[in-house]
């Protein structure tokens, strides 16, 4: 009897602890949050007392709440500010007894106190405070309606993982230093506090070194007149930038106010296009133009030539100066030794040391730079390759990408390890497979990166577990250059669940919990903080000559077209079953106050035409491919070229017998994934199969035309402005 009192004691307990952590809707959700009766509210003269070393903090909350709280609030400092409080202060202190970033915060009827272990702890705490305002606190849109009033409780809290962080690739994709500091603002709102910055890459170097100015002159743009070629939509203009030192600095002192420290990487020996590009004389002695992964070639450091040690030495030393954190990011991932294997600097190497692979090469390459980066007072860390070939010191740094397993045999193998799986944390993944972005990790959704446990089913030592310094989320470029600020939409609310890994213990997170967390309340947040996050779409099924939609939650606007057009925010609202015979002309869309709107979800899938279909063609085909991938009417086949294209090159799909079309689509690139597509042709159509008649331009690789009837051919005509080593070409769309 005893036992059952207990357990059900214990059962209402936890219940009621559940309820508690999520009434206020806090991301990422404390340890440990009790509410109390009552409320404080803020009085008019209501001070802010602190104790010496929190001043920071208090100025950080007082600029946050001046737009909408009008007191004439006024920061004491104090010795020990619990024994001068008075009713209504607000009080920033001390206490060593909580760990590390960790922070209390008590609201009662008559006070607000934080007490932290540090000053980051303290800044913690704060974004708490503010969660529990209204969403308004984040901005100037006061309506003049809110409560600013606090709910009594008790919140210990401190995070699962020291390292919390977001990478963000601006070599793909240039962001200036505004926006650079606005994600820092969004990342400390929700707890991060690691900022890697991806300074480097094949289509851009973007950090100014004084000793080699050409890298920054040459490298850091691309455009027809360039050193590197047009990519990732930058188009037939020349696009780039870089930061100065000094902007290096500003941006550094700016995160360091927000507790961010960062990471800077400088990728090597491979994605070195910017540098070979700038100064070509790093390369291998070779002939070799194999591409790598990303579809590049020249792009790899020299291992044989002594010099580039040199040059490499003075990179980092520079490096070394504008960054104050102790890392220093070497990449190390995704090399192709092509040019290494007939390269006499890089054969005479590996015979001197003895090496028998060429892979090998790499190994020696990355405990060079280890040398180098330690030599200037800093850590190494590199992507999780840097371990393959050969022992590195034990304090270098592993980042795990490529997935799990990899991250846990680096901590089995004694190395401090840091979690960005692909499989979980790329946000540069497609959300759902229908959207825009890659795809060859995993389709990430909220949920999916919100199950990622670092830890898992893993037995790990406690020595082990400590070598697990924390998880991070990766933002890569390449398709961010559209729609416009499409970096914060696959961004938010992703990073979200991310922070909430970070921070929150294991068995305190829920899924369900945290999906409704984030929609019922933290998507007013994020829209008083600027974001232009994404918005989940409804489910959509089509039986019985009925169209039935399921809102994502039951508050949840969702719009509808009728006529295959996107549905806008004058578009009906969906209420009832639809009844139709044309369920594909039909688009329905959430909306999140008219301004942001999810995924656009057909009524059905239309039926296409699949006439019989040869392939004429002027270029190679890669011999991976075959020409029946684009006459097979499968939307996930498709051909690559065995070369570069040139003006003049064309492809034709003949039809065997003369087609009447409603309309046909073309698209180049991978299905689903815009890259290797078309950036300059036209599409013309044949009658007779001899002469075409122009029917229009490709934009961003793709085209949609009305033909006549009859029509028995159709024809891709390649214009003077593509640059891709290699190009793509689906299966025509045919109504």
């Amino acid at each position: 009897m005893k036992r059952f009192f207990f357990s059900s004691f214990l059962l209402i307990f936890l219940s009621f602890f559940s309820m508690a952590q999520n009434r206020f809707d806090l991301v990422p959700l404390p340890v440990e949050l009790i509410p109390e009766k009552g409320v404080f509210c803020f009085l008019k003269d209501s001070r802010i007392l602190v104790s010496s070393g929190a001043e920071e903090t208090a100025i950080y909350f007082l600029e946050k709440i001046k737009n909408s709280i009008k007191h004439p609030f006024h920061i004491h400092i104090v010795n020990n500010p619990l024994q001068h409080k008075l009713v209504g202060d607000i009080i920033f202190t001390f206490n060593s007894d909580l760990p590390k970033e960790g922070y209390t915060l008590l609201i009662d009827t008559c006070n607000v106190t934080i007490s932290a272990n540090d000053a980051s702890g303290l800044f913690y705490g704060v974004q708490t405070l503010l969660q529990l305002l209204p969403p308004t606190i984040y901005s100037s849109n006061v309506t003049g309606w809110e409560k600013y009033t606090l709910p009594s409780l008790f919140i210990k809290d401190y995070p699962r993982f020291g390292h919390r962080g977001l990478m963000l690739d601006v070599s793909r994709q240039f962001y200036d230093v505004a926006t650079v500091k606005k994600y820092f603002d969004w990342m400390s709102m929700h707890k991060l506090n690691v900022f890697h910055w991806h300074l480097t890459d094949d289509n851009g170097w973007r950090v100014e070194i004084k000793k080699y100015p050409k890298l920054t002159q040459l490298g850091a743009w691309r455009g027809p007149s360039e050193v590197l070629p047009p990519s990732y939509g930058s188009g037939n203009k020349r696009y780039g930038g870089y930061y100065t030192q000094k902007e290096i600095k500003e941006v550094v002192a700016y995160a360091k106010k927000l507790h961010i420290n960062i990471i800077p990487e400088i990728d090597m020996p491979g994605h070195a296009k910017a540098v070979t590009a700038s100064y070509p004389e790093i390369l291998c002695e070779s002939e070799d133009l194999s591409l790598s992964v990303n579809g590049e070639n020249l792009n790899l450091w020299c291992v044989g030539r002594e010099a580039n040690f040199s040059m490499l030495n003075n990179i980092i030393a520079e490096i070394a100066q504008l960054f104050p954190w102790y890392y220093i990011h070497i990449g190390g991932d995704e090399v192709n030794p092509g040019p290494w294997k007939s390269c006499p600097h890089c054969q005479a190497l590996l015979k001197k040391e003895g090496m028998t692979n060429v892979m090998d090469l790499q190994g020696y390459f990355v405990r060079r730079m280890e040398k180098i980066v330690e030599k200037h007072g800093k850590k190494m860390i590199g992507w999780d390759e840097i371990i393959d070939r050969g022992d590195i010191n034990p304090q270098t740094t592993v980042h795990a990408w490529r997935n799990v397993e990899r991250g846990l045999n680096s901590i089995r193998k004694g190395y401090p390890t840091i979690m960005q799986p692909a499989p979980y944390t790329y946000l540069d993944m497609k959300q759902s497979s229908i959207e825009r972005g890659h795809s060859w990790a995993a389709i990430i959704s909220l949920e999916r990166i919100y199950s990622f446990d670092p830890i898992g089913s893993a037995q790990l030592s406690s020595a082990e577990t400590k070598l697990l310094l924390g998880v991070q989320s990766g933002l890569w470029g390449e398709l961010l250059d559209r729609p416009f600020r499409f970096a914060e939409y696959q961004l938010f609310p992703r990073l979200c669940a991310l922070a909430e890994i970070g921070w929150t213990p294991q068995e305190l997170r829920k899924w369900e919990d945290f999906n409704i967390r984030i929609h019922r309340t933290h998507f007013d947040r994020m829209y008083e903080m600027g974001i232009a996050f994404r918005v989940s779409p409804p489910l959509v099924s089509y039986t019985n000559g009925m169209l039935i939609v399921t809102p994502p939650f039951s508050w949840s606007v969702v719009r509808y077209s009728s006529n295959e057009m996107d549905p806008e925010p004058h578009s009906s609202i969906y209420h009832y079953p639809i009844f139709t015979n044309e369920p594909w002309k039909y688009r329905f869309a959430t909306f999140y106050r008219d301004i942001y709107m999810s995924p656009v979800i057909s009524g059905a899938l239309r039926v296409y035409k699949t006439p019989i279909t040869s392939i004429e063609r002027s270029f190679p085909l890669n011999p991976n491919f075959k020409d029946e991938f684009v006459t097979d009417y499968k939307q996930e086949t498709y051909i690559r070229s065995g070369r570069q294209l040139v003006k003049g090159d064309y492809i034709i799909y003949h039809f065997s017998e003369p087609l009447n079309s409603d309309k046909i689509t073309f698209h180049s690139g991978i299905p689903g994934i815009p890259i290797y597509y078309v950036e300059d042709g036209d599409v013309s159509y044949s009658l007779d199969g001899k002469n075409f008649i122009y029917a229009g331009n490709l934009v961003y690789g793709s085209l949609s035309f009305s033909p006549p009837k009859g029509i028995v051919a159709v024809k891709i005509t390649l214009g003077l402005y593509n640059y891709a080593l290699q190009n793509a070409f689906m299966d025509l769309l045919i109504q």
